[in-house]
């Protein structure tokens, strides 16, 4: 701290050397008088500073691509920063939402916590805005609603067809550009009798996603796709994009072409079946890619391509790029001042570096670049335009909520054999009354 000069150099001394046995220099006006007390006894005489009361925060997300270990672990580094804070990583039993809603009920969620897109709007009510927060101000894709920036994705990514080069080479077959040539490519696949062409684990709903949640999107070029589904009182009848992806869920399913009995297995079996190249593709988001490095321990007979959400090459190449993993701060935490300073931490350059690049999925942040040779490497050998999913509509998080509507569930029912007639005239009776309801 800077000094005042006095007129008195003796007087001077003293001062300064008062000044670093405190720590702080004074004004001549309230200067006290030197002290003729041993400079030993003055230090003793100095307060102690009264250690940081405990923290503990509780950092709750589904395990994807490996999340859980890798965030168990960073966090010890945080507590050697900060030795007064301890972060517990809780494992969310599901990414559907269903585990959070009952802590939401309970008002009990997380210090912080993982969120789907989608489910932004649900516990919205309950988020802590960011916008202050350099975080969320340095990510390209802050899920805002209502104007307010109430998460910040941890990774952006694309979704993929995951194949077996060697599998291809063998059969003789090249990467589909069109629906019609990915359709034929697995009957040929079928034909040969010696690989399932896709793998699907049907069991679980959610593993239809790449299919009918993103398909009607991208066949609709409307990147406010949900948003306009809102507004519009039957949209899932003849014709429209559902119906166009429902037929081909139909015919994959009529012609086995995921297999004997893709709704008996799960998503796990179904990676099992790809990974030992019993399948010779299987449709997933960038996501995958670590898992299937980890398990098989090499990449070198695995490459992707876009899932060709086209009838002809004539038409854009686009894949659905969405971010995910919104990190949301709990309001009503207890701690939100050290909670805040955690989240700022979790996406500084060097953790957020470390971070992403174990995802090995795009970067969200300004400034830091994702080390992914895997994905360089194939999408400039296919490369597409990203079709950017948008998710946070409000009219369609509620009316999709009314009319208790969930694409993955309409086509395991599909799947299963369900007509495609039914189950657009059922969606569409409820999705009217939930449009209605909603004006």
């Amino acid at each position: 701290m800077g000094k005042r000069r006095l007129v008195s150099t003796a007087l001077v001394s003293g001062i300064v050397m008062l000044s670093a046995l405190t720590g702080c220099g004074k004004d001549t006006a309230t200067q006290p008088a030197a002290s003729t007390k041993p400079v030993e006894t003055q230090a003793a005489a100095a307060p102690t500073p009264k250690p940081a009361d405990p923290v503990k925060l509780k950092l709750a997300m589904w395990d994807a691509k490996g999340d859980i270990t890798f965030w168990q672990e960073k966090v010890k580094d945080y507590t050697k920063l900060k030795p007064n804070v301890t972060v517990e990583v809780e494992k969310v039993p599901d990414n559907g939402g269903q585990y959070l809603k009952v802590r939401l009920a309970a008002n009990d969620l997380p210090d912080l916590f993982y969120l789907k897109p989608a489910h932004m709007q649900i516990y919205k009510q309950s988020l802590l805005p960011l916008d202050d927060l350099n975080g969320a101000k340095n990510n390209k894709f802050p899920a805002k609603i209502d104007g307010k920036i109430l998460g910040a994705p941890l990774v952006s990514f694309s979704e993929f067809v995951y194949f077996h080069p060697s599998v291809f080479k063998e059969l003789n077959l090249e990467v589909p550009k069109t629906l019609p040539e990915l359709m034929s490519t697995m009957e040929k696949i079928k034909t040969n009798g010696k690989y399932t062409p896709i793998a699907i684990g049907g069991k679980e709903d959610w593993t239809f996603y790449p299919f009918m949640e993103f398909g009607p999107h991208i066949l609709s070029g409307d990147e406010n796709y949900l948003a306009t589904l809102a507004k519009t009182p039957e949209p899932f009848g003849d014709g429209s994009t559902f119906d166009k992806v429902g037929k081909i869920v139909k015919e994959m399913s009529s012609k086995k072409l995921a297999g004997p009995d893709a709704l008996s297995i799960s998503f796990d079996q179904s990676t099992q079946l790809f990974e030992s190249k019993k399948a010779a593709m299987i449709a997933a988001g960038q996501w995958y890619y670590g898992d299937y490095a980890n398990r098989v321990k090499t990449d070198e007979d695995l490459g992707v391509f876009p899932l060709p959400f086209r009838s002809t090459e004539s038409e854009p190449l686009t894949a659905m790029t969405l971010s995910d993993m919104n990190i949301g701060i709990n309001k009503n935490s207890k701690n939100v001042a050290e909670t805040k300073a955690f989240f700022e931490w979790m996406f500084s350059k060097d953790v957020y570096q470390s971070y992403i690049n174990n995802a090995q999925q795009f970067s969200t942040i300004n400034g830091v670049n994702s080390e992914i040779p895997f994905f360089n490497k194939w999408t400039e050998k296919y490369p597409f335009k990203p079709f950017i999913y948008n998710a946070t509509d409000e009219a369609f998080a509620k009316v999709s909520g009314a009319a208790q509507f969930d694409f993955k569930k309409a086509a395991q029912e599909i799947y299963s054999g369900k007509p495609i007639e039914t189950v657009e005239k059922d969606l569409n009776n409820k999705w009217k009354k939930a449009v209605e309801s909603n004006k």
